[in-house]
């Protein structure tokens, strides 16, 4: 039986108009409404609670007739911004406009409206917004704890389409901020910050947007002299900087003489946009630590370092997940006035499936990887590794993977059916070579070779420098898909965050991806909203999306982690399995999940096997390599690290066979369990060596503050010459000394401390030349004045000696 796909829905979009004749208090008001439904019924949803007369006066396709755009279609709101543009009168925060009488204008202007006609559109009048129910909670609460912490921070753990760019305006409004600082990592989501400013900011207040990113190079925004130059006392500002940028200031920690400003101003607000991506290594510390400021406020939808790592509380954080949307998207009243704000997002749906079971019997002779062998059709990574010519090493066996999605009924390319769902789709690889392989194997296809193939890949690396090639594959996958039916897009880590493509219908996960961060946010590239009209004039709208996975081992553990570690209860192994459980079975219910069963046939699962398939999988698949599968060993890693004393305890514990899974509701204390960038465990330094504060006291607790003390300008050294040179000596003392509380300090122990060492020294090195250098900059800007407004020669001589010491 083929695998069910369905992403579409065919909708019949209506814009309605009526008055309430026997309510007085709406005599002159007209309602004008968006439904996808029955119009007569919509209307009688709102009114026959209070058994209120209605007269309808008019409906209308929600489509425009004519160039641009003819026959693609509009929401409600669209046509209510034109309304106001045509200076209509509208009661605040509802769709009851007042006509004084002339009912008929309405549809007058509904038709102009239809075709495009702007005789008499006066725009310049800011959009009125209301704030939806999740957007009011997190301003309100946001500015409550703002209220009551001076110089606090706030997170809103807020999954994509949450609305964060209107919302964070909104608390900028009730805050009274003057200036307000934004940062974010990825500098081509300026348009959608600077396309709500434009539409609800703008005509209402008194802020401009300052911002001199590339991306904004053909928008209205001011630069920083344009706007110090406005002679206004009540004008404020919305700054808009890249993280990149921020970070090249050398008044930052950089290089380049640019954006002191920035740290001139005392800021109100400080906003930290996708807070996951990059913006908590050393160098992005020591840049915000300089910037002053009032408040804080980062946005992310995947904050799970944040979380783990304890950076907030209960009380800084506003949450709204997925099965938050979701579940709202259900649960809304069809008696409400406005129709179901939610109805657009797509539901997400997984299927997972075994690589093993896709290539059949080559499994058997596993391969050969660095002189070790491997279970290469475990290993996504090996899997499409490429030789030095760039073919694949198991071209046969990525050719029989292929041929198997085009083919079997079980699998997403196997019938036209399912190909017409899935025109669109987007496909996650590891390397730049593999991505460029794979396009040649499927352009010689004979079912892939009906698609236009993008290769977005760039040159593989997530530099802070590929916004411009990011632009360029944005650009590249847009041309493909308004040319061409189906497109699959190759990529290697571009266009996986912050970018909206909405004919992507699909996702495939073929890299061995394992920060949950970075999963789901390539997940969600399929989630976007989209609707379109066909060549016979029928409306469709996206109604799910798809991500297809072929590593269900780690494809459930991360959905386990996207269930649990994005909640503070849950996050790092924290709460108990019942709570545990009972966040993925939430989840599951707007999430599903399908994979095969022991007889290769696909099932939906549930809770309590997205947490036992995974070790399943990996206990069969190592009995059938006969105990010598890479499997085994994964992540042991790990273990090492901690003291022989853990070992000692580990090696102690009762061999215990695994029985049936039992339901359990004890308590699984993880919260203190510190996690890498992955994901993975990681043992606390301070159980390592925890005799620590006995052995040293103080003076070594005080380490970071001591290595500062030895670090002085040296300008023939680098950053790491200088840790080595200095974790030689102090390494080695602090070595010797914790031999003598611990009899049987491993080497490995010993390397493991010296590494930390090594690392700590860097980071006070680092932290000494970004302030030797921040202090250069200010001293040589004050000496460039001081010379300017030097009167003698003989002042202006000295200042340049000076400058030539600086």
């Amino acid at each position: 039986m083929p695998v069910e796909i369905k992403t579409s829905k065919e909708i019949h979009p209506k814009i309605y108009a009526y008055t309430t004749p026997t309510v007085t208090s709406n005599e002159g008001w007209i309602k004008i409404g968006y439904t996808e439904r029955d119009v007569t019924q919509r209307i009688k949803e709102q009114t026959h609670t209070a058994h209120i007369d209605t007269d309808i006066l008019w409906t209308g396709d929600a489509a425009y007739t004519e160039e641009p755009d003819k026959g693609k279609t509009f929401k409600d709101h669209d046509f209510h911004h034109f309304l106001s543009f045509h200076d209509v009168e509208r009661r605040p925060k509802t769709e009851w406009f007042y006509f004084n009488g002339t009912p008929e204008k309405s549809k007058n202007l509904f038709d102009k409206f239809v075709q495009h006609d702007l005789s008499g559109y006066q725009p310049g009048k800011g959009q009125d917004y209301t704030l939806r129910q999740e957007q009011e909670e997190a301003v309100a609460k946001t500015l409550a704890y703002f209220q009551e912490h001076a110089g606090g921070k706030f997170l809103w753990n807020a999954k994509p389409r949450f609305g964060k760019t209107l919302s964070t305006y909104d608390l900028a409004r009730r805050m009274e901020a003057v200036n307000v600082l934004i940062v974010t990592n990825r500098p081509a989501i300026a348009n959608s910050w600077y396309d709500d400013f434009e539409t609800f900011i703008a005509g209402q207040t008194t802020y401009k947007f300052v911002s001199e990113s590339d991306s904004l190079k053909s928008r209205p925004t001011l630069s920083r002299k344009e706007f110090v130059g406005i002679l206004d006392d009540d004008v404020r500002q919305l700054a808009f900087i890249s993280l990149q940028d921020l970070k090249g200031s050398v008044y930052l920690g950089g290089e380049h003489d640019k954006l002191k400003w920035v740290t001139d101003l005392h800021w109100d607000l400080l906003v930290i946009d996708e807070a996951h991506e990059g913006v908590d290594t050393f160098k992005t510390d020591q840049a915000f630590n300089k910037i002053r400021r009032n408040f804080t406020l980062h946005l992310s939808g995947t904050p799970f370092k944040a979380l783990a790592k304890g950076d907030f509380t209960e009380e800084q954080i506003y949450n709204w997940s997925y099965a938050d949307e979701q579940a709202a998207k259900t649960i809304w009243s069809p008696e409400q006035e406005e129709e179901n704000p939610y109805e657009t997002l797509p539901q997400l749906n997984l299927f997972t499936y075994q690589m093993s079971q896709m290539i059949g019997e080559e499994l058997e002779k596993g391969a050969q990887l660095d002189g070790e062998n491997i279970d290469y059709a475990f290993d996504l990574s090996e899997f499409f590794a490429t030789d030095d010519k760039g073919k694949f090493i198991h071209e046969q066996d990525v050719k029989n993977w292929l041929d198997t999605l085009s083919s079997n009924e079980k699998y997403p390319f196997s019938t036209k059916e399912l190909r017409n769902e899935l025109k669109h789709t987007f496909w996650l690889l590891e390397r730049v070579a593999s991505a460029k392989a794979l396009k040649a194997l499927l352009e010689e296809h004979p079912i892939y070779e009906n698609y236009e193939i993008v290769l977005a890949a760039g040159d593989g690396r997530m530099s802070e420098e590929d916004d411009k090639v990011k632009l360029k594959s944005l650009d590249l996958v847009r041309k493909a898909i308004a040319g061409n039916d189906k497109t699959i897009t190759l990529s290697v880590g571009q266009l996986t965050t912050g970018v909206t493509i909405p004919e992507w219908t699909g996702v495939l996960m073929l890299s061995n991806l394992k920060s949950p961060a970075l999963y789901m946010q390539a997940a969600f590239r399929a989630q976007n909203p989209y609707s379109w009209t066909d060549n016979k004039g029928n409306h469709f709208r996206k109604e799910r999306a798809y991500v297809f996975d072929f590593a269900p081992e780690r494809t459930l553990i991360l959905f386990d982690e996207f269930a649990n570690n994005l909640s503070l209860a849950t996050a790092g192994g924290g709460g108990t399995s019942t709570t545990r459980e009972e966040n993925i079975r939430e989840l599951l219910n707007f999430f599903p999940v399908i994979a095969e069963d022991r007889a290769g046939k696909m099932v939906e699962i549930d809770a309590k096997a997205v947490l036992t398939i995974p070790r399943q999988i990996k206990a069969r698949e190592v009995l059938k390599r006969g105990f010598m599968s890479n499997l085994l060993f994964d992540n042991i890693s790990g273990i090492f690290q901690a003291s022989q004393t853990v070992l000692d305890i580990l090696n102690e514990l009762p061999v215990e066979k695994e029985g049936k899974v039992q339901d359990s509701s004890d308590l699984l204390d993880f919260s203190d369990v510190t996690v890498d960038d992955e994901g993975n465990a990681v043992v606390d330094h301070e159980i390592v060596v925890n005799q620590q504060m006995r052995l040293f006291g103080e003076k070594v607790y005080g380490l970071g503050e001591s290595v500062a003390e030895l670090v002085t300008k040296d300008e023939e050294r680098t950053q790491k010459q200088l840790a080595n040179d200095l974790s030689k000596t102090v390494s080695s003392v602090i070595v010797e000394e914790l031999k003598v509380g611990y009899d049987d300090l491993k080497t490995r122990e010993a390397d493991h401390i010296k590494k930390q060492i090594t690392a700590t020294l860097e980071n006070e090195i680092l932290k000494n030349d970004i302030e030797r250098k921040i202090s250069e900059a200010h001293i040589k800007q004050e000496l460039q004045q001081q010379l300017k407004e030097a009167n003698d020669k003989a002042q202006k001589v000295r200042f340049k000696k000076i400058w030539k010491n600086v």
